[in-house]
Formats: structure tokens, C-alpha cells, sequence
């Protein structure tokens, strides 16, 4: 793309290391790590749910095997399909990379969002203070229903462009 001097425009962020597509899905791959972390987290040694903050979810009937079970099989699962969307081409991944990366965005917005409200529950009835934790599971929550659009969005796109690639393809071949 020329720029206004006619010389080629540099893009506004350097290619992501996990491929071209994976450059402008930086919160999706920060949310990701974020889950596999808190599993690591979660099975370490001694009662991380028993702190102030996470008392409230773990009175819900959470476990810290569950949850580590929970966030590592879904912050695997959207790594793998972040990299595979990213990096490998488009007519193997599919339209199935960016349903996986929208599952995983969707596990990871219902657990914000009741890590949220878990703590609104406890901030009216038990503490009656805020936690400062309620923005940033609310935010994170937010912003994961907003990847989830995207990864789907994502996904209905790939699937039309392999059908229209596949369809000119067999037209080719007669």
C-alpha cells in the first residue's frame, strides 16, 4: 500500500511471530496465557480459593482441581487454535480454528463473568464493600464476549471464502 510520499507503507504493528492473523489478536492470545497461568496457579500447593478475594467462589462450589482443569484445557485448546489460525494455511485450519478460539473465549467469558458476580453477591451481602477485583473480571469478561464476536465473525468469513475458493476449484478441474 503506497503512502502519500508513493514509497510502500510499513504496517502499523510488525507480523506476530505465530503468523500474519494472529497480529491484531493479541488480547485473545494475553487471555489465553492468562488461563493457562491460572491453572499453574491453581495446582500449586496449598488453598489458593481461600483468600479474601476468592472466597466467595469457592462457597459456589468450585474446587481449585476443577477450575485448574477448566482454565487449562481451555487456554490450551485457544492457544492451539490461535496458532493454527495464525500460522497455517487457511485451507487446512478452516472455519474450525476460529470456533475453537471462540469456545474458548465463550468458557473464559462465563468464568469472568461469574468471578464477577460472585463478587458483586458478596460486595452487597457479606462485605458490604467492593472488591477491586469487580472491574478488572467485568472488563476481562466484557472483552472475552467481544473475542467471542470476532472469533465467530472470523469463522463465518473462512468458511465462505473456502466454499467460494472450493467451489471455482471443482470449476477449474470440470
Amino acid at each position: 500500500m503506497p503512502g502519500s510520499n508513493g514509497a510502500a507503507r510499513r504496517p502499523l504493528l510488525p507480523m506476530h511471530s505465530a503468523g500474519p492473523y494472529s497480529t491484531y489478536r493479541l488480547f485473545e492470545w494475553c487471555m489465553a496465557t492468562m488461563m493457562i497461568l491460572i491453572a499453574f496457579t491453581l495446582a500449586m500447593p496449598g488453598d489458593t480459593m481461600e483468600r479474601a478475594a476468592l472466597k466467595p467462589i469457592a462457597e459456589m462450589g468450585f474446587s481449585e482441581a476443577n477450575m485448574a482443569l477448566v482454565f487449562g484445557c481451555a487456554g490450551s485448546v485457544r492457544i492451539m487454535a490461535l496458532f493454527l489460525n495464525g500460522y497455517i494455511n487457511n485451507v487446512r485450519v478452516g472455519p474450525r480454528g476460529a470456533y475453537a478460539r471462540a469456545i474458548g473465549a465463550g468458557v473464559g467469558c462465563l468464568i469472568m463473568g461469574q468471578f464477577a458476580m460472585a463478587l458483586i453477591y458478596d460486595a452487597f451481602t457479606v462485605a458490604l464493600a467492593p472488591s477491586f477485583v469487580i472491574p478488572v473480571f467485568g472488563t476481562l469478561a466484557g472483552f472475552e464476549a467481544i473475542s467471542v464476536y470476532i472469533a465467530v465473525l472470523d469463522g463465518v468469513s473462512r468458511r465462505s471464502r473456502l466454499g467460494k475458493a472450493l467451489a471455482a476449484l471443482e470449476e477449474v478441474r470440470g
